[in-house]
């Protein structure tokens, strides 16, 4: 008996290894692959206060009443001619629309949508301001290939120098999008926050770092910025009505050939989850529109080529990985149980193979711990910190599991309802040293989105 116990724990253990293996070869990469600066970056000159070129930002808002004032407020703060700042409010039951007019300034915008259009998802809010825009209510004489859109959640904080940061990428007519990093601006908050902040900074100064060599760059729904004429060329409706608008709508670029680029110089803060039923709520929506972006893969494959193909289809499969991980990981878990009851009641020696599955579950954690520390190194955060941190950023990771599976029944449920992200309260007034406007500019109802 305790033979084939000890044949199945072997076969076990063989088969995560090998899949660990191979994840932990593909972070590597990547991990290497950040450490080094495009060669475009190399000729790429900074614009500036000098650079006048439209940019709207566009705002949906579905009843953000606690933080959309703040948000202007820090836009205004960007402000120069060719700036315009729309807010969408989506079918809101608060004061969204009451915050906004509360404020006045020239280039503050609002369309106000309203059931049935209203509350349609994310999507939808966005395809209805693109459409707003194009009909010339916020520019006159728009040229869309001269015009950006930066998409800014309600709860968004840009950094000051984002524009000046941004604007030379598109200098390449090219350049399609642009996405900058995330942080969680209440990281201090609780645990669940500052892990999330850590798979922010993870994510984009890794994978997005990363990515940039490989043509994979990925859009994220805070803090994207996208030219006008990339989107028309995605037809009257850009984005689509999938519960991850923000990773179809850079899976299409890709595919009309458009440059997608990452900036690692600035970042969208934002807020952070601090309820663990409000997590796995967010994540299952983001996991199941990954699941729905599989319909993409065709011409995912018709339209890519080389490395960048492979790795746009591996970010696609991952929910897959996912699921086939977190069966492994429950076989490790119980074989790793057994040996661990056989070794309390002494049948069973010590050897190598726990070193072996500290190093496969942790070994990532000291390259991610040097990540998170120059990320937050105006924070006082020590390595020793940093590393403990990264060691307990392995246990919020399995949370996506759970997170994956809920998915993936409401997908085999065909349930589609849209998870709105919760909201902390915040201050209304101003941003400090937010520069005032000139009389309020209250756009008409939209009647037909």
């Amino acid at each position: 008996m305790i033979l084939v116990h000890g044949h199945v724990v072997d076969a076990v253990l063989a088969v995560m290894t090998l899949f660990i293996l191979s994840g932990i070869g593909y972070n590597l990469v990547l991990y290497a692959l950040s450490l080094r600066k495009p060669l475009v970056a190399l000729h790429r000159r900074r614009r500036g206060d000098g650079d006048q070129r439209p940019v709207v930002f566009v705002l949906p808002c579905l009843n953000e009443g606690q933080v959309i004032g703040a948000s202007i407020d820090r836009l205004l703060t960007l402000w120069r001619p060719g700036i315009h700042i729309l807010v969408v409010d989506d079918g809101s039951a608060d004061d969204t629309s009451a915050a906004v007019l509360r404020r006045s300034h020239p280039a503050l915008h609002l369309l106000q949508r309203t059931p049935p259009d209203a509350r349609q998802g994310k999507g939808q809010a966005l395809n209805a301001a693109i459409a707003y825009i194009r009909s010339g209510a916020v520019i006159e004489d728009i040229d869309p290939f001269d015009t950006l859109v930066c998409i800014v959640d309600a709860d968004g904080r840009l950094d000051l120098h984002a524009l000046d940061d941004v604007l030379p990428f598109f200098d390449d007519p090219a350049m399609g999008a642009v996405q900058l990093g995330v942080r969680i601006n209440n990281r201090e908050r609780n645990w669940l926050a500052r892990m999330q902040d850590i798979e922010f900074v993870l994510y984009t100064n890794i994978y997005q770092r990363g990515r940039r060599h490989l043509g994979s760059v990925g859009l994220g729904g805070n803090g994207q910025f996208v030219r006008l004429a990339a989107l028309d060329s995605l037809g009257a409706a850009p984005w689509s009505r999938s519960l991850t608008e923000d990773l179809d709508l850079g899976l299409r670029l890709h595919f009309r050939g458009w440059e997608v680029e990452f900036c690692p110089t600035a970042v969208v803060h934002q807020q952070g989850l601090v309820d663990v039923s409000k997590w796995i709520r967010q994540r299952t929506r983001w996991f199941q529109g990954h699941l729905q972006s599989w319909p993409l893969v065709p011409e995912l494959l018709e339209t890519t080529r080389g490395i960048s193909r492979a790795d746009l289809l591996y970010h696609v499969t991952s929910p897959f990985l996912q699921i086939l991980s977190s069966v492994l990981s429950a076989g490790l878990l119980l074989a790793v149980s057994a040996d661990a009851i056989e070794a309390a009641l002494g049948t069973l020696h010590p050897s190598a193979w726990w070193l072996v599955i500290y190093l496969l579950t942790f070994g990532m954690s000291f390259f991610h711990a040097r990540t998170y520390l120059q990320a937050e190194r105006d924070h006082a955060l020590t390595p020793v910190r940093a590393v403990v941190l990264l060691h307990g950023y392995v246990f919020y990771s399995l949370l996506w599991y759970a997170a994956a599976w809920r998915a993936l029944g409401r997908t085999l449920l065909r349930r589609r309802s849209w998870a709105k992200t919760a909201r902390l309260p915040e201050a209304h007034g101003r941003a400090q040293n937010a520069r005032r406007g000139h009389g309020a500019q209250r756009r008409p109802k939209e009647r037909n989105a």
